[in-house]
């Protein structure tokens, strides 16, 4: 059956979802890339709080837009409503396939890997397709057991990083990195080409700031619900990445962090000791469940939506009685499969990335074009010091794509031909007339 969605969600789940999308494995990895050129303490909270800010900017511009326009669908809707559907269905197939499946695959991946380590026995590749069956049915059953499975598996994983913040503050760590402000050094590493790299691994761990807005269909009292959970996930996922750096930064010295990948591995070593990072690093893989799962709960509903719109690929638009996307959810199921059995997709996240950035650029500048051809409707989020935050947004996010161009050419221009090739693919399945689902 094809039944609307029942509006279970509520602000507790819907922040949650929040949470797990941004808290995956950026944070426990940029700092490594980080600390060499910035080996200053005020000049990383700097990087880390400016991503925070770039974060908020786009939380309130899509609570506007999320209370203007609600529908499930992401950019694929706002898009295609404010610009043009082909547009739309080019930035809805990017974020389907590149925005979830790949990093559903790519958060259980290094779940596998944490469990591994944990755990000399446990095969790090069939952890992860086990992980990945299990939270895909746990999504299966009813949007109830998605909004437990995501609050509990979040509460687990923050439960984790304040438990290690604590740590931090409390045991005597190795760190050795410079806290007192130093104005003329700090800024002259703040104006080198390196803190502008820096920046990108940082925008890229606040990625999944928006993750509420994939499932509006499915919240209850959309317009507040919505607003608070964007607001809430990523104020709270900021102080979090600030305290949880500064923690890396108390427990190990610059030395061992420098260019690792486990940046949290090689902190909790250094602060409890090598075994004591074992049980780390399996905490680690636990906490990591909460990522699959919110990418695997979001992910789906753009699919869901973009088949409700084509009647060829109608299939992925139904919903059964409990209102799951089923066929939707095991096509990015499988999609995340065919990644982790391959492994070595990272290189496709890279040339894809410029994609990704484009349509939150173009989705946050909607809301101009939302006011200029829009009268306010009654009751729902306007975003505050408008026009400041999507200029902000525009301004820093336009700064990563240029810089991203000059650093890496040859990538940004295959992503900017991989949205092309998706855009034409538009008017082929426009003209496909199939019974649809609806």
């Amino acid at each position: 059956m094809n039944e609307p969605a029942q509006r279970r969600i509520r602000t507790v789940p819907a922040a949650a979802l929040v949470v797990a999308s941004m808290v995956g494995t950026g944070v426990f990895t940029s700092l490594g890339y980080q600390v060499g050129p910035i080996p200053s303490g005020p000049a990383l909270m700097l990087v880390w709080a400016l991503g925070g800010l770039l974060a908020l900017c786009g939380a309130l511009c899509y609570a506007e837009l999320g209370g203007a326009l609600p529908r499930s669908g992401g950019e694929y809707h706002f898009i295609s409503t404010l610009y043009h559907p082909s547009m739309g269905w080019a930035a809805g197939l990017i974020s389907a396939v590149i925005g979830f499946a790949a990093p559903t695959a790519l958060a259980a991946i290094p779940l596998g890997n944490y469990a591994h380590s944990a755990v000399d026995w446990l095969p790090a590749k069939a952890v992860s397709i086990t992980a990945l069956v299990a939270v895909t049915a746990g999504h299966l059953i009813t949007l109830k057991s998605s909004a437990w499975l995501q609050t509990v598996s979040t509460i687990l994983k923050l439960s984790l990083i304040v438990g290690f913040v604590i740590a931090s503050f409390v045991l005597p760590g190795k760190g050795d990195v410079r806290w007192e402000p130093k104005l003329t050094e700090d800024l002259a590493i703040i104006l080198q080409p390196a803190y502008a790299i820096a920046l990108l691994f940082v925008f890229y761990a606040y990625s999944g700031w928006n993750a509420a807005i994939y499932i509006l269909d499915e919240i209850d009292d959309v317009r507040r619900t919505l607003t608070r959970a964007l607001l809430l996930g990523t104020v709270l996922v900021t102080i979090l990445y600030l305290l949880l750096n500064m923690a890396f930064l108390r427990a190990a010295p610059l030395s061992s962090l420098q260019g690792v990948n486990e940046v949290g591995f090689v902190a909790a070593g250094s602060l409890f000791g090598e075994g004591a990072a074992r049980w780390f690093s399996g905490l680690l893989s636990l906490g990591l469940v909460a990522t699959v799962s919110a990418l695997i709960w979001a992910g789906p509903r753009v699919l869901n939506v973009m088949g409700k719109d084509f009647p060829a690929i109608g299939l992925l638009g139904r919903r059964n009685q409990q209102g799951i996307p089923v066929a939707a959810t095991l096509f990015q199921f499988l999609l995340a499969l065919v990644f982790v059995c391959v492994g070595d997709f990272e290189r496709l996240l890279t040339y894809t990335q410029f994609g990704l950035t484009l349509c939150s650029f173009l989705t946050v500048a909607g809301v101009f074009i939302l006011r200029a051809t829009r009268k306010p409707v009654p009751g729902a989020f306007r975003c505050p010091w408008f026009p400041l935050p999507p200029i902000v947004f525009l301004a820093m996010t336009g700064f990563v794509m240029v810089r991203s161009f000059i650093a890496a050419p040859v990538p940004t221009l295959a992503g900017l031909g991989t949205i092309l090739l998706a855009w034409l693919l538009y008017f082929p399945l426009k003209r496909t007339k199939l019974p649809s689902s609806q």
